[in-house]
């Protein structure tokens, strides 16, 4: 086996803001690997396996959530488990769709609490996405 190549297919960032646009137009879409939970961020990421909906041994997942915010009035997020919290740990990326939506994605990584500082770092990862407001889908 000289040429040996893998594949994985996912859905692609504009995708993913498609599918955003089509569950803000009705909070009763569904779309089958993409299962809706009122806080992932209060969820611990161990967890998340049994939120799931395909039964599958990738550990990748699709979650649709309301945002929490920390405070009534604040547009800060509130990402706090019992056993840590989610880090944004990258700068957001612009996400644009031919003829589309536009959005951003963030990475967050988890991390413990209770853990020498450096030690706290897991390698629990998670993007999460944002469509920008748009008159064409209020």
């Amino acid at each position: 086996m000289e040429n040996l190549m893998g594949y994985k297919f996912q859905p692609s960032n504009e995708q993913i803001l498609y599918l955003l646009v089509e569950k803000r137009l009705n909070p009763h879409f569904s779309h089958h690997p993409i299962k809706d939970i009122v806080d992932i961020c209060g969820l611990e990421p161990w967890d998340l396996a049994t939120e799931s909906t395909p039964e599958s041994e990738d550990q990748v997942w699709y979650f649709f959530c309301e945002p929490c915010y920390k405070y009534r009035e604040s547009h800060r997020a509130h990402r706090r488990t019992k056993a840590g919290h989610w880090k944004i740990t990258s700068k957001d990326s612009q996400i644009k769709a031919r003829n589309g939506p536009t959005g951003t994605k963030k990475f967050l990584t988890f991390y413990r609490h209770g853990l020498p500082r450096k030690e706290a770092i897991t390698e629990w990862g998670m993007h999460e996405y944002h469509v920008k407001d748009d008159s064409s889908y209020k």
